[in-house]
């Protein structure tokens, strides 16, 4: 078999597993879908051919639309990128799990199980972790907030994600986490970093039009 044709063979046996079921498979990204309201599961398996055999890279992630939809309007991406943006996003390795397979024709049925049984257990992982905005607020907020993570220092929808998280779920810490956010884009837009420069210019209209769409009570 060509490495396509490995590849769909992958593809078709993991349609039938029990992990995957109400998802469904969107070829442009090679991904596994599934949405229910607000909230969308999705597994997209990267691969590649390399000395001629196949790689399969999968990524986990998790996405609540209530972050990002009122963003849109400020997003440089396009609308496609917009609409596939996570809200967070999780390789095998973040996980302490494998996050590459090699696959080949000879060694189809034992990488096929490895691959199987790593993208049930991840999956898991992340899919229950991430049920709700409070689970989010939990994992990726409280954490910044007792200095035991630190925040991003590339990239700028996460600013806009977690001041938004943030809004919603605990407008108690929203000043601390709008003074932690702040003073890590300034630093970002010191150094020029781009994506943050995309926005800079109009942050401020940015943060007030995020404040009026989830008013505090």
């Amino acid at each position: 078999m060509t490495n396509k044709e490995l590849f769909l063979t992958v593809v078709e046996r993991l349609k039938a597993e029990p992990f995957l079921k109400g998802f469904k498979f969107r070829k442009r990204d090679s991904s596994f879908i599934k949405q229910e309201g607000g909230l969308r599961r999705h597994i997209e398996l990267d691969h590649w051919s390399k000395e001629g055999v196949l790689i399969i890279y999968p990524i986990y992630m998790v996405r609540f639309d209530v972050l990002l939809k009122w963003f849109e309007p400020y997003n440089v991406k396009s609308p496609q990128d917009q609409q596939d943006n996570p809200s967070v996003g999780f390789t095998g390795d973040m996980l302490g799990r494998q996050d590459k397979f090699t696959i080949s024709e000879a060694n189809l049925v034992c990488e096929y199980s490895r691959l199987c049984g790593t993208l049930a257990d991840c999956s898991g992982i992340v899919f229950q972790s991430y049920t709700s905005l409070r689970d989010m607020f939990e994992h990726e907020i409280i954490p910044r907030l007792e200095g035991k993570r630190a925040l991003p220092d590339v990239g700028a929808d996460w600013a806009f994600k977690y001041l938004t998280l943030t809004r919603i779920e605990s407008p108690e810490d929203y000043p601390s986490v709008k003074e932690l956010v702040l003073a890590q884009v300034h630093k970002m837009a010191e150094r020029h970093e781009l994506n943050i420069m995309d926005y800079f210019p109009r942050l401020d209209e940015i943060i007030s039009v995020m404040g009026q769409t989830f008013p505090t009570k």
